[in-house]
């Protein structure tokens, strides 16, 4: 039969009658004649009360004391759940991470998972025993045998990592939803299950804030090929399954530790069309693409950066074959969306580049790794390739830049990677099935803040110097937007970048940028704590035109103004007014049809 690794979250363990319905759980899993390991979180409330005491113990506790500390809370739970076992009749036993041997790097509180020991988990499993082990802790690689904690999401990455240290057949995630839901049901009550979905669909929507599952574990699942099916611990609701790509055979040394890039895309079949200058306000972007799509022409790239005056740039790019006909949408509209229609006015002005390729990094390990972005830009910068339109999502950083660069740009990024190189047009993405549905899910995201830095110098390496920078402090950038438009400033061309940081990391990144601002030559550094990122994530958007016009179209019906535009071949990203971000997430949600007549109740 087979082996199955289930893991429980605090919720699921957060009372005796609760750890009592997990082990008739297990026990009924047992029973059926497969060999299973369990990990859980600490109870309910528990960790919240030790980081309570350990605050009105010290005003600063050390991360080696708290993660001491910390880990107590699932000693207590596995040692409940095993009693709970044996009582049942099921030979149990509990371990720590450090008795099951989960080695860590020496890092406390976000350690990552190097290594783990399986042979006595292999030898208590031959003896018919359920395996209880807490979550979210390990034990240094260090000659002290440091006790380490794994941060946020710990439990459910020591879970996919257990899985896939045993080459076990399934991970199970018991949480208190049935599974993955189209959007957060606190938020829209008419959010539907989701019976299925790709590791890459779930690694776009785990980091934009959807919180069944953490990124750290999604990206375990992916590179170890283990199938994750997402429960409820309440019911027995089918759940959903999360399908792994093809077992590509890594080694499980440096679980966690693994390539934070696995390869390098480029597409040399691909134009650029920009508006300049577009008047800002609402339905801009929906008159455009919908025209678009209209004319069935695909669009691969779209990307807003942040306005300037009153103005913002849309750039899109597409196939050489579609160019023509994307050309004469640009320049039949671009006078509709003018205010000032004279001889002389540079409002909507269409610029086309036919001589632009793109090149892409990909690869779920870049995930909380600041600095992957600015190695990119560095790479280029040092083989003098310049950059001209950045668009980054969850595990993809895209750069288009001239077509002749195209050959040093692969070669230097496949050697600075360590990776080999694919064309987007040999490998194309392919959705999971040919009825999967263009759009599968909507996130918002309301903890990130807007970075704008003005006028940095158009030439090679200044991206990389800036998010370099970002990178040392270790604040993480999210969404990357290079504007259009270049401006002269004292004779120097210069262009603006926006991008988003966690809200808590925006005070610390404006001190830097300001500090290095007058000697790097950039201009005004901006923050915007008051933005929210609704996204719609899908795998059958790709071959699909008129799903960006489609989200732009819902927005501009309730005159949702749209400040930035990020897109990758399955995820489409608009950065909107906070105040209306819950507002957004509703109608994109209700526009793809993603609601359902029944609502998921979530316990209290």
């Amino acid at each position: 039969m087979a082996l199955i690794v289930q893991k429980f979250g605090g919720t699921s363990v957060g009372s005796v009658d609760r750890i009592q319905a997990v082990a008739q759980r297990i026990c009924k899993t047992t029973q059926q004649g497969h060999s299973v390991v369990v990990v859980v979180s600490a109870m309910g409330k528990t960790t919240d009360m030790l980081v309570g005491l350990a605050n009105q113990v010290s005003s600063t506790p050390s991360r080696r004391e708290m993660d001491m500390l910390l880990s107590t809370g699932e000693q207590v739970s596995i040692a409940l759940l095993s009693m709970a076992l044996q009582e049942c009749g099921q030979p149990a036993i509990s371990l720590t991470g450090a008795q099951v041997g989960i080695v860590t790097e020496t890092d406390h509180s976000r350690a990552r998972i190097l290594d783990i020991k399986t042979d006595r988990l292999q030898r208590h499993l031959q003896e018919g025993k359920a395996i209880v082990v807490a979550g979210f802790q390990g034990i240094s690689n260090s000659k002290d045998l440091e006790i380490t904690t794994l941060g946020r999401g710990g439990s459910d990455t020591s879970a996919v990592a257990l899985a896939a240290a045993l080459n076990a057949d399934r991970c199970e995630i018991y949480t208190d939803v049935p599974g993955i839901l189209t959007t957060d049901p606190r938020l829209v009550p008419d959010a539907q299950l989701m019976l299925e979905i790709t590791c890459d669909e779930m690694l776009e929507l785990a980091s934009l804030g959807a919180k069944v599952l953490h990124p750290r574990a999604v990206e375990l699942a992916r590179n170890y090929s283990i199938p994750l099916l997402v429960l409820s611990s309440w019911s027995d609701t089918p759940g959903t399954l999360v399908i792994p790509p093809p077992k590509q055979g890594r080694s499980l040394q440096n679980l966690e530790i693994s390539k934070a890039v696995d390869g390098v895309e480029f597409d040399k079949d691909q134009a650029k069309i920009a508006l300049l200058r577009v008047p800002d306000r609402p339905g801009i972007a929906a008159k455009l693409f919908g025209e678009i799509a209209s004319h069935s022409v695909d669009v691969d790239l779209i990307i807003q950066s942040i306005h300037e005056g009153n103005t913002n740039d849309i750039a899109f790019t597409t196939t050489k074959n579609d160019l023509k006909p994307a050309e004469a949408v640009a320049e039949a509209i671009a006078p509709i969306l003018r205010f000032d229609n004279s001889p002389h006015s540079t409002e909507a002005e269409v610029f086309i580049d036919r001589h632009i390729a793109k090149v892409a990094i990909i690869g779920a390990g870049m995930i909380g790794r600041p600095g992957i972005a600015a190695k990119m830009f560095s790479t280029l910068a040092d083989v003098g390739v310049n950059i001209n339109m950045i668009s980054t999502s969850e595990v993809q950083v895209s750069c288009t830049i001239r077509d002749e660069d195209c050959e040093k740009a692969i070669a230097a990024l496949c050697s600075a990677f360590e990776v080999s190189s694919s064309s987007i047009a040999a490998a194309p993405k392919a959705p999971l099935d040919a009825n999967a549905p263009p759009v599968r899910g909507v996130a918002i995201d309301r903890s990130q803040a807007r970075l704008g830095i003005r006028h940095i110098p158009d030439r090679p390496g200044m991206a990389a110097q800036i998010f370099a920078l970002l990178a040392q402090h270790r604040i993480s950038v999210d969404t990357i937007v290079q504007s259009q438009r270049c401006q002269v400033i004292g004779g120097f061309a210069s262009r603006d970048i926006a991008c988003t940081i966690a809200r808590a990391d925006a005070p610390e990144a404006e001190k830097i940028l300001t500090k290095v601002a007058s000697d790097w030559g950039l201009g005004e550094i901006a923050i915007d704590t008051d933005i929210a990122k609704v996204s719609i994530v899908g795998a059958g958007m790709i071959g699909h035109p008129g799903v960006a016009a489609k989200m732009f179209a819902a927005l501009a019906r309730e005159q949702i103004n749209i400040q930035m535009i990020a897109t990758s071949e399955i995820k489409i990203t608009c950065v909107v007014a906070e105040s209306e971000g819950v507002k957004a997430l509703k109608i994109i949600h209700e526009a793809f049809d993603l609601g359902g007549e029944g609502r998921i109740e979530i316990p209290a």
